[in-house]
């Protein structure tokens, strides 16, 4: 073969591997046993870069709006604790405050590892706090008190599950 010939059957390649142009949709039906399709389907493409994004592309993209809404959340959690009066119900808050710190801080380390290709520290820094929504709705329901972020807690527990799910793909 001919260096041209090398040349045009690598650049063919590359464009056909799955890792240099994961669609949004493979993307999505490949983690579609854990995460819902749909779900993911609209999350992702909620970022126009997505489009052209590989899977680790889509596993930033995944981890970046989970780090979001994370700080959303926590966000959320300092303005009630502000408001509470209710001894219970600032407790659960102050549980959950604590779990969302270390969430967001595990979601920077999981985005670094992503970034840098250290796939496996990356999948340890979300498994590091993977259940801290659950943790927080756990509180609520051992003091019997109405939960204040249920809504907030299941989007983020979809969220890390999505980001962990693309990351384990890489």
């Amino acid at each position: 073969m001919r260096p041209t010939d090398l040349l045009v059957l690598a650049v063919v390649l590359l464009i056909l591997s799955p890792a240099a142009h994961a669609t949004v949709e493979s993307t999505c039906k490949a983690v579609s046993l854990y995460t819902d399709h749909d779900f993911c389907v609209k999350t992702l493409q909620s970022d126009p870069t997505s489009a052209t994004a590989d899977l680790r592309g889509h596993a930033v993209i995944a981890t970046n709006l989970s780090s979001d809404k994370a700080a959303e959340v926590f966000a959320k959690i300092q303005t009630l604790l502000k408001s509470s009066k209710n001894i219970d119900e600032t407790l659960c808050l102050s549980t959950c405050s604590q779990q969302y710190i270390s969430l967001i801080s595990n979601l920077d380390k999981a985005w670094s590892a992503i970034k840098e290709s250290r796939k496996d520290d990356a999948l340890d820094a979300f498994s590091a706090s993977y259940d801290a929504p659950d943790t927080c709705e756990m509180g609520f329901e051992h003091l019997s008190v109405p939960s204040l972020l249920a809504a907030e807690d299941k989007d983020q527990a979809q969220l890390c599950t999505l980001a962990f799910d693309i990351c384990s793909l890489l």
